[in-house]
């Protein structure tokens, strides 16, 4: 069996992480102010996929049905597997997205409404840039894919055109991409009243992301101030506000807000999900495990980190059942991308009961996503006894029956 003070050093890891990862929200920042500061658990580094020379893609994103979107996408581009968060639409869909070196990314890490849960802005990240030629962008970009990112739509994606790479002046066409809208649930994740929202109030709200992406934050709050002000009802304004609080550790400005953008639509999934992050950075398990199962009642696709928040918050309530199924529901859904302490929880619960071999598996997938977390070296220390623990018991399965 696993000793004891084997699993108790794996049990202090996962706890102590699970509070930092409140804050976080993003590694990746992330991706997002990383609006949002969430615990601070180890994130993993932003891809660094940097190419040279600069390379500009332009296109659209429409909804299949002709209505409009009612808030900016975001553009992801998969290249083997890697995503990368590129930028946004406009109000009205378009996007212009430049890879080059240096170019800042859009990470996960303030967690973005489809991925976290946890609000629409997306804190400016920069990655590790490497030289590359001409040739090997182009080769490199011929196994990538651009997709639309909204909450409450799936998207298509489309191949970037890699022939038309280095053949065009200006900026390359890729395209439309368009998105489906999702079945029917009792929450909603794009806000009504953002369509009802006065053009001076929309103008302050777009001049806010965009402040964010320049990370130029007390600009970016002031405007969003101001679109609140100019209508107190605007539900994804006071999201936004509510993150960008809570990355400058203005708690209760942050939970005001969270709790103005639920008053102002009761049925607006992100806004649970924002104070279910602030109950986690105050270790109110109780609060968290009520606020996130609040959260998959209403909404059970588009908010993989609720699984996550309920996962730690039934595991420190002692609810272990329930800890592993909303921990691997949050691996099913890709939750352990924003959140690799996912990995971190489902290995120590398995070490727990003797399944060392998985337990393994999880703790490698943990490291594999946080290779520099600040527990990164104690966790492949345990990874070690776990393989040898496994090793062991495959010994004594193979070992043939003593006479």
């Amino acid at each position: 069996m696993i000793s004891y003070r084997a699993l108790r050093f794996l049990t202090i890891l996962v706890l102590s992480v699970g509070v930092s990862s409140a804050v976080v929200g993003q590694t990746k920042a992330g991706s997002t102010l990383n609006t949002g500061s969430r615990p601070t658990i180890p994130q993993p580094p932003a891809p660094s996929t940097v190419m040279t020379p600069t390379i500009i893609l332009s296109g659209n994103v429409i909804v299949a049905d002709g209505s409009p979107i009612t808030e900016p996408a975001y553009i992801e581009r998969i290249c083997n597997g890697k995503v990368i968060r590129d930028g946004h639409t406009d109000f009205k869909g378009y996007f212009t997205i430049t890879l080059g070196p240096n170019i800042p990314r859009l990470g996960d890490s303030w967690s973005t409404a489809e991925t976290s849960g946890m609000g629409n802005f997306s804190a400016m990240t920069g990655a590790t840039s490497r030289s590359q030629s001409p040739a090997s962008v182009r080769t490199m970009l011929m196994s990538c894919e651009l997709r639309a990112v909204l909450a409450g739509f799936r998207s298509s994606t489309l191949r970037i055109p890699s022939a038309s790479l280095g053949s065009e002046i200006g900026p390359v066409s890729v395209g439309t991409i368009v998105l489906e809208r999702m079945g029917k649930s009792q929450g909603i994740t794009v806000s009504a009243t953002s369509l009802n929202a006065p053009k001076d109030a929309k103008k302050a709200y777009d001049k806010g992301h965009q402040a964010v992406e320049k990370n130029k934050l007390p600009e970016a709050q002031q405007d969003l101030e101001k679109a609140v002000q100019l209508y107190p009802q605007y539900a994804a304004a006071w999201l936004d506000l509510g993150w960008l609080y809570t990355q400058q550790h203005e708690l209760e400005k942050a939970r005001n807000a969270f709790t103005r953008a639920e008053t102002a639509d009761e049925r607006f999934v992100p806004a649970y999900v924002g104070l279910a992050s602030l109950a986690l950075r105050e270790s109110k398990w109780q609060e968290v495990a009520d606020l996130s199962s609040r959260v998959i009642q209403m909404d059970s696709v588009d908010f993989p980190a609720a699984f996550y928040y309920n996962a730690l918050a039934n595991y420190r309530l002692g609810n272990m059942d329930q800890a592993e199924k909303s921990a691997r529901k949050a691996e099913t859904l890709g939750a352990q991308g924003a959140f690799p302490q996912v990995s971190l929880l489902l290995g120590v619960m398995l070490a727990s009961r003797g399944d060392y071999s998985a337990a393994a598996d999880h703790l490698r997938s943990y490291l594999t996503a946080a290779p520099s977390a600040p527990n990164a070296e104690k966790v492949r220390q345990q990874l070690t006894e776990m393989e040898k623990l496994s090793a062991a018991e495959s010994q004594a399965v193979a070992a043939p029956a003593e006479k």
